[in-house]
């Protein structure tokens, strides 16, 4: 038996050399080189205010570059399935090589690997981590931090020739490819005041107003319907005043067009959430409309004499089917509409020493033409003035003016503003700091 086997083997290595069989190197695979390139790539992490850390990445595109070059020695054309195959943190990529020549040949080319942050799965988590682990070790959006890290890329070829044997050969390479992990800062995250052993007995000074803020929000989706085929967006209007301890504090929301409303609460001091740390005071009103309106909103303190107050924030709610009411006329007309262009604004003081006093707000209204208008003008001392005036030429311009005068009673500074109400555009605002305890004008009235 033997022996039988032993001609059975000679005729099939002869067989094989009358076929041509290929030598044992027919295909090899020399100088596999796989290396980064280009810029790092970043993964940037979004801090949420809310939650106090960082928990969700970008939609940014992120691209890991990688170079490949390797040479190929054949004695037979590379056959259609031959491939180098790329794989980094859950991307791949895949590309075919063909080639009918014989000998040495080199193959290269760049690979990017590219995705959307957060459609990077594990990079993306592993991302987020890495920003909650600075966090938790006291670490803060007050500036961008940058995380440097490596992921593993892997390059595979997989050759094959149309040789009827010693036809294929494989080849691995491994690399570590640099990226940056960069939790992102936030303007708007505040350092939360570390509470005293008894926070709301602590000392802290008198009571202060530190801020008053205004936010006018339309909400998705959410209508109205006042009447049969018109529906009009509702608005939330949101008012945030910021104290330094616990207090009282009573503020106003003015409406133009609307009665303002007036409200008294308390600020209290948060401890967790988006204010923790903070002693705020957030009040949100719902307003409905029943037809397409220009409006406007301020909000102002008046439990101080010289209150801070906001600018007054103007909004268009657009309603299907509705009509437009109170709103500017725009240009375009044969003959142009009248408006109101500017507003000059003035705090006038009489001369003296100490108080009482009394300050005269003065507002000059400048139009483009004879017409009559709304106008309003408001004080920090809860004291305003609204009705109509009538636009009349004065020299080469046509103009309106009124006066608002003030009692003056304590030192502080008096803030006033002055607008025509259906050209908020025009409106202005002034303010002048009041001594009582001693002022020195040099006679006469002074202005500002």
């Amino acid at each position: 038996m033997r022996n039988f086997s032993t001609l059975i083997l000679s005729a099939v290595l002869g067989c094989g050399v009358l076929l041509g069989a290929a030598p044992a190197h027919a295909l090899d695979i020399k100088a596999f080189d796989f290396s980064p390139i280009g810029k790092r790539p970043e993964i940037h992490v979004i801090f949420d205010l809310q939650a106090d850390n960082w928990n969700a990445v970008t939609s940014d595109m992120v691209s890991f570059g990688t170079y490949y070059s390797f040479t190929v020695y054949k004695s037979y054309a590379l056959d259609p399935d031959s491939n180098i195959s790329v794989g980094l943190g859950g991307l791949s990529w895949v590309h075919q090589l063909q080639s009918s020549k014989s000998g040495n040949e080199v193959f290269d080319g760049q690979i990017d690997l590219k995705k959307s942050a957060n459609k990077l799965t594990d990079l993306k988590n592993l991302a987020i981590n890495a920003c909650r682990t600075y966090r938790a070790q006291g670490g803060t959006p007050a500036r961008d931090h940058v995380i440097q890290r490596t992921v593993e890329a892997n390059a595979y070829l997989d050759l094959t020739t149309i040789a009827p044997v010693f036809n294929e050969a494989t080849a691995h390479r491994a690399i570590d490819v640099p990226y940056d992990i960069v939790c992102d800062a936030n303007p708007k995250w505040r350092k939360p005041i570390k509470p005293a052993e008894n926070n709301f007995t602590a000392d802290k000074g008198d009571f202060k107003i530190q801020s008053i803020d205004l936010f006018l929000t339309t909400f998705q989706g959410q209508e109205t319907n006042p009447t049969p085929g018109t529906s009009c967006k509702k608005l939330k209007v949101t008012v945030r005043i910021e104290t330094n301890k616990v207090g009282g504090v009573q503020y106003k929301l003015w409406r133009q067009p609307g009665e303002a409303v007036t409200k008294s609460q308390v600020a209290k001091f948060h401890t967790d959430g988006q204010f923790k740390g903070r002693f705020i005071i957030e009040d949100t009103f719902i307003e409905t409309f029943d037809k397409t309106t220009y409006v406007q909103y301020m909000a102002e303190v008046t439990s101080d004499t010289f209150g801070p107050s906001t600018q007054w924030k103007p909004i268009t709610i657009q309603c299907n089917g509705g009509f437009t009411t109170g709103q500017p006329q725009g240009g375009g007309d044969i003959v142009p509409s009248f408006k109101v262009t500017s507003t000059d604004l003035k705090i006038i003081s009489l001369a003296g020493k100490g108080c009482p006093t009394k300050a005269f707000v003065t507002a000059t209204f400048i139009a483009n033409k004879p017409g009559t208008f709304k106008y309003f003008i408001g004080t920090s001392l809860n004291k305003n003035k609204s009705g109509q005036l009538e636009a009349k030429k004065v020299g080469n311009v046509y103009r309106a003016q009124e006066t608002l005068t003030v009692d003056i009673t304590k030192s502080g500074k008096l803030t006033a503003h002055a607008r025509p109400v259906d050209f908020p555009a025009a409106g202005t605002a002034t303010s002048k700091a009041y001594n009582c305890t001693g002022v020195n004008p040099v006679g006469g009235v002074t202005t500002q």
